[in-house]
């Protein structure tokens, strides 16, 4: 058997080194009344569990990424709304990311998945871009009802700006993004609601009432104030 992050032959799905390389993510403030919840952050064997997963479609990837994600979502969560890749994107690579991230922890929690979000054919990739020129996620809903409290999952968690797309598209309704992998160091990102968001980390427990609230009085206050904030790199890898 082949260890799914190094491919060097191990005894179980991973090896024992890229176990050790596994690092829990802190929660953080995506945006506006959003929250990012991750299952590790995003270097090492996590990072190529992920790239495996969505560029490989090594389809066995998603199981250790769903085991660490299924342990962070909240036991009020009452829907799983996958963020859905391009479609040009999803049939080139044979496969949507977060639709098999969301099965998975749909078997593992017995939370519904529902398909709430709608992509386009294609977006230019995101990936090594500045904010300048970055094009803005093309999300549209689906029309099907999304309950309260229903969380977003994707694959990763960098600027936030996907995620932060698929919330404006459902007006807003989700409160939380869980994903695979996030960022160690969050960035700076472009809310689609206008103005620009600074992402920041919270560590330890967290009461996420107090936070979603924090972000939402953040948010409005970056909105005011976007022309004093400089310019970042975008290294999102939603494509």
């Amino acid at each position: 058997m082949l260890c799914l992050a190094c491919t060097m032959p191990c005894s179980g799905s991973l090896c024992e080194r890229c176990r050790f390389e596994l690092r829990p993510a802190p929660e953080v403030s995506v945006g506006p009344g959003l929250i990012g919840v991750a299952g590790f952050v995003h270097e090492g064997s996590a990072r190529r569990l992920v790239h495996a997963l969505k560029y490989r479609a090594v389809f066995a990837a998603a199981v250790p990424l769903a085991d660490a994600m299924a342990e962070r979502i909240p036991g009020s969560a009452t829907a799983l709304v996958p963020v859905p890749r391009a479609r040009l994107r999803a049939f080139r690579h044979g496969i949507d990311p977060a639709a098999v991230l969301a099965d998975e922890l749909s078997r593992r929690t017995g939370i519904p998945v529902v398909d709430a979000i709608r992509p386009r054919l294609w977006w230019r990739r995101h990936a090594g871009r500045s904010r300048e020129e970055r094009t803005s996620v093309p999300f549209t809903p689906s029309g099907v009802s999304v309950p309260k409290d229903a969380a977003l999952v994707d694959d990763v968690l960098t600027t936030g700006a996907t995620a932060r797309a698929a919330a404006a598209a459902l007006e807003g309704l989700p409160t939380l993004v869980l994903v695979a992998t996030r960022a160690s160091r969050m960035e700076s990102g472009e809310s689609p609601y206008g103005g620009a968001v600074t992402v920041q980390p919270f560590s330890g427990p967290t009461d996420r009432s107090t936070l979603r609230a924090q972000t939402t009085k953040a948010g409005r206050f970056n909105a005011s104030s976007r022309r004093s904030v400089g310019h970042s790199r975008d290294r999102e890898e939603y494509e």
